[in-house]
């Protein structure tokens, strides 16, 4: 195994592998994932915190070798619980559905399709699971660099340091256009630790080729 290239800080990247298995972290950016869609959450009636923030995709399980768990088990999402314990405001503020109303019973559907793909397959609870994704964004999310560049492009290379650094990072493009990222974290007892190498199969889904990418804003 390679050598670690840090020691106690998270924010360090550890080219060492703790298990067989690592966290894929991936951020939506929803500016651009609005752009040309009439979903109700994209219609703006107050300021929202993903104009100028990257937002929660998933959290996701994935084999060093390649490949990744998906469906482990039948532990059915309930809704409720992860409300209560986590805060229905924090859950729509980080890990938006903007295809749905907040009112509409289909809200929660986007949660419930990442613990049912991918949850199930951490060995978490289904409150310990979305802690940890929402913890995760709350003390790693967006670069202010790529806040401030909302509406105008920003140099990809610089983004991808400013993220998790060269290895450790994907950048997600539609036409050139930021749509995303992935960063890539140990797990010690299935809790993320600290940043990792991203596998090859993850590095080779980039799709930001350019150096000079745009940032789009709300329309």
């Amino acid at each position: 195994m390679l050598g670690s290239l840090c020691i106690v800080s998270l924010l360090c990247v550890s080219a060492a592998y703790i298990n067989d298995w690592i966290y894929v972290f991936a951020y939506s950016w929803t500016p651009e994932f609005c752009y040309g869609n009439n979903y109700p959450g994209c219609v703006l009636t107050q300021p929202e915190y993903w104009e100028t923030h990257f937002t929660i995709h998933g959290l996701w399980p994935q084999y060093i070798d390649g490949g990744y768990p998906s469906y482990c088990t039948n532990v059915s999402f309930d809704a409720t619980s992860i409300e209560t314990a986590i805060g229905l405001e924090t859950l729509e503020k980080y890990w938006p559905n903007v295809q749905e109303d907040t009112d509409n019973a289909n809200y929660t559907s986007f949660w419930e399709h990442e613990w049912s793909k991918h949850g199930t397959c951490t060995g978490l609870s289904q409150i310990d699971y979305f802690n940890q994704t929402v913890a995760l964004i709350q003390r790693f999310g967006t670069p202010l660099a790529l806040t401030y560049s909302v509406g105008k492009t920003i140099n990809s290379q610089e983004l991808i340091k400013d993220l998790a650094g060269f290895n450790s990072t994907v950048l997600l493009c539609n036409d050139n256009y930021l749509s995303g990222a992935y960063t890539c974290w140990n797990q010690f007892n299935s809790i993320p630790t600290n940043i990792t190498y991203c596998p090859e199969d993850v590095l080779r889904e980039t799709t930001c080729v350019q150096d000079t990418i745009y940032v789009q804003a709300i329309v």
